[in-house]
């Protein structure tokens, strides 16, 4: 026969009970009246609501041999059997905010859907400057043309005038038909690669920080040229910066991958990545004034290398905080 005291005051779980031994039971008129004994041995039907009620302890001499240390502490009165779950509670993480959940709603798009909508606004901004243009032309109405040039188009006089949101529209901005269809079909080839080793969200923000890297390489680079050759540049516009972004990006990280150079030569990443590094860089220096933006080329192969280092160092979360 055994009986079961109540010390599961704070844990849920119970813990093995000492028994009584049978030696006891036929001297418990003279030691404790019975009465106790058919008390305690009752389980409680109802758990204590008090934390400091006292619990009955058993007395050395009700036993043959000595209690457990974890029996006697649980069994024992004092106030260390006052258990807290924690000495440093954990308040509850507030819950995301706008951009955060901006970020994921992105992430569960698939990644082409992204690319689509890039290309998307390189036509509609496009589109926007065929109509400008006809209205110039034809209506004698510059205002659009005049609209367009100055928040659509990277140039210093923008810079100076406080318009520094032509750094990433610029990226976005086509007037020739030609520029956008080679950008657009370098997009569609080249951007799923990066999309899909970090997600929507990141890539937007490789894009558009290789976009801004490639602007602000072509403003310190034509600054100094035209100083040195006493030449004024206009500005310059497109999305192939950001382009060279995502190609840098993902040929730094797999850098034997086999690219089609013109969709003809078969060549490995890195070579065909260092070809266009040097050529740009040479086009830079020796023809600043060619009708491309070269140094623009330059910043987004920087930038796409700089990236692919910081996902080598960090991981692919590193690019999800921009």
């Amino acid at each position: 026969m055994s009986f079961r005291i109540p010390i599961g005051l704070s844990l849920s779980t119970l813990r093995p009970r000492p028994s009584i031994p049978t030696s006891f039971l036929a001297k418990s008129s003279r030691s404790i009246p019975l009465r106790h004994v058919s008390l305690l041995s009752r389980p409680p039907s109802i758990r204590p609501s008090n934390p400091h009620l006292l619990v009955p302890c058993l007395p050395r001499s009700l036993s043959s041999r000595p209690l457990s240390l974890p029996t006697q502490r649980y069994l024992s009165t004092s106030p260390s059997t006052r258990v807290r779950q924690t000495y440093f509670p954990r308040t509850p993480r507030p819950p995301p905010g706008f951009i955060r959940r901006f970020l994921r709603r992105l992430d569960s798009y698939p990644s082409i859907w992204i690319i689509y909508g890039i290309i998307g606004l390189n036509v509609g901004v496009f589109l926007l400057w065929q109509y400008a243009w006809q209205s110039y032309t034809q209506f004698r109405d510059p205002s659009l043309y005049l609209w367009m040039n100055r928040n659509f188009v990277m140039s210093e006089a923008n810079i100076m005038a406080g318009r520094i949101w032509t750094l990433i529209t610029s990226s976005f901005s086509h007037s020739s038909g030609q520029h956008i269809f080679i950008n657009c079909l370098g997009l569609y080839f080249m951007a799923p690669l990066a999309a899909s080793l970090i997600g929507s969200s990141a890539f937007i923000g490789l894009y558009l920080s290789g976009g801004v890297v490639a602007a602000i390489t072509s403003l310190i680079w034509h600054r100094s040229v035209g100083v040195r050759d006493n030449k004024r540049w206009v500005g310059s516009e497109g999305a192939s910066g950001a382009i060279y972004t995502s190609l840098a990006f993902y040929g730094a990280l797999f850098p034997q991958t086999t690219f089609l150079f013109f969709f003809i030569v078969p060549m490995p990443a890195w070579v065909m990545l260092g070809g266009i590094f040097v050529y740009d860089l040479y086009s830079a220096t020796y023809r600043p004034m060619s009708g491309t933006d070269s140094a623009a080329h330059v910043g987004g192969i920087l930038a796409g290398l700089g990236a692919a280092w910081a996902v080598r160092r960090r991981g692919p979360g590193a690019l999800r905080r921009w």
